[in-house]
């Protein structure tokens, strides 16, 4: 850790003399500046009286329902003073990107107006970060002597330090928040390139920051999926995505199966890939839900999964039902698969208003077994309470009952 916030440290501003001059549009004797907010194009007013940056309801609803700014990005009420000067409360979000002129900002503070459709204006929290600015008639010029950039060894350093934290991500706990400490650096003046931007995405979903894992895969996807020649990049990217719709609340289901489809052959054929089969049965539970078509694509799924485990591991069904594996790592995928089944016949039961079938409780009893001979303790909780001999060895007709191979 220490080595990494010296490595940070050593980052030293470069300074340039380029310009950036961009054509405005007049409206009613006030400027307008095209930018782009979190990736969406808009004409904000270029108000210098104006303190912070402000945007109408009906912007902040367009941006929401466009998965283009989420919960965590509303930051609680500002007070701001209307033209007659009355003080009113409005709402302060975060902008993750505001772009003007291949510029971006980086964490940009605005105000939402109560008013659903108030001008949209450009205030000092952005202009005084855009440095030595001149105007000139309808000319905007940015004198970019002020901002930060990379020179090409400081780039290909950090290109070194991601590589190096990707490749340490299961045993280092902080190697990806430290990835997105690195990629916040490359933002605040740099686009990043196809490699830089994969990185963020993994950090992100390794960080469970769903929200934000869905508008940077779509970005990459939109970049880069065409002309990328590392598949390997590509299906991770479309995985990130599929896993980020499905499971956010505000994702896109539909799109997520997609992107899941699109994906599962590439994985299913790779023998490494574990971080896909851990997670495919909560994937295929949030869209069995969404679709309210019952749990079965998610049993079969979660059943794939303890295949592909057992396989792996060498671990056979006998060494199970011999209690030879107690306490193993696969507990908890057999409970998962207990607690699919009752998901699945709970919905059966209430769709049909029928109660539960002699051959579902059957299934869930031996399914509880096997869970606890493997030392789940809710499974053993419940074959202590249902009578249930968890010790005992279960005959062949009892497992090929429950559907794994013997």
């Amino acid at each position: 850790m220490k080595y990494f916030v010296f490595f940070v440290l050593m980052v030293i501003p470069i300074f340039s003399d380029a310009q950036t001059k961009i054509k405005m549009e007049k409206d009613a004797g006030i400027y307008k500046v095209g930018c782009k907010v979190n990736g969406a194009p808009m004409k904000m007013y270029f108000d210098t009286g104006a303190t912070v940056v402000s945007i109408s309801r009906a912007t902040a609803i367009y941006l929401y329902d466009n998965d283009l700014i989420s919960k965590d990005d509303f930051i609680g009420k500002m007070n701001t003073a209307t033209a007659e000067g009355a003080i009113v409360d409005n709402m302060l979000i975060r902008l993750k990107d505001v772009e003007i002129g291949g510029l971006h900002l980086k964490d940009v503070e605005a105000v939402v107006t109560s008013s659903l459709n108030a001008p949209l204006l450009l205030g000092q929290s952005v202009i005084s970060r855009l440095g030595k600015i001149s105007l000139e008639g309808d000319i905007l010029t940015i004198h970019s002597s002020k901002s930060e950039s990379l020179s090409k060894e400081q780039r290909e350093e950090f290109d070194s330090k991601l590589r190096f934290l990707r490749a340490n991500v299961k045993t280092d706990s902080e190697a990806d928040y430290n990835i997105l400490d690195i990629i916040k650096i490359i933002e605040k003046t740099e686009e990043l390139n196809e490699f830089e931007l994969f990185c963020k995405v993994m950090a992100e979903g390794n960080t469970q920051k769903l929200d934000e894992v869905i508008v940077d895969a779509e970005t990459w996807i939109d970049k880069y999926a065409l002309e990328s020649v590392d598949k390997d990049m590509k299906m991770k990217v479309y995985f990130s995505s599929a896993e980020s719709n499905l499971l956010s609340e505000r994702g896109n289901k539909e799109l997520g199966m997609q992107r899941l489809k699109r994906c599962s052959n590439y994985f299913e054929n790779d023998t490494t890939a574990h971080f896909y089969w851990f997670r495919i049965a909560p994937m295929y539970f949030e869209y069995c839900k969404y679709k309210n078509i019952g749990y079965q694509d998610a049993i079969s799924a979660s059943k794939a999964t303890i295949h592909h485990f057992m396989k792996s591991n060498k671990v056979s069904i006998k060494d199970i039902n011999n209690n030879k594996l107690s306490d193993s790592p696969l507990q908890m995928l057999f409970y998962n698969l207990v607690y699919l089944y009752v998901q699945h016949y709970n919905w059966l039961c209430s769709k049909d208003n029928l109660v539960l079938s002699s051959n579902q409780i059957k299934m869930v009893n031996l399914c509880s077994i096997l869970a606890a001979k493997l030392g789940a303790p809710n499974s053993i909780d419940y074959c202590r309470e249902m009578k249930l001999d968890y010790i005992k060895t279960l005959n062949k007709k009892e497992l090929d009952f429950i559907g794994l191979d013997y």
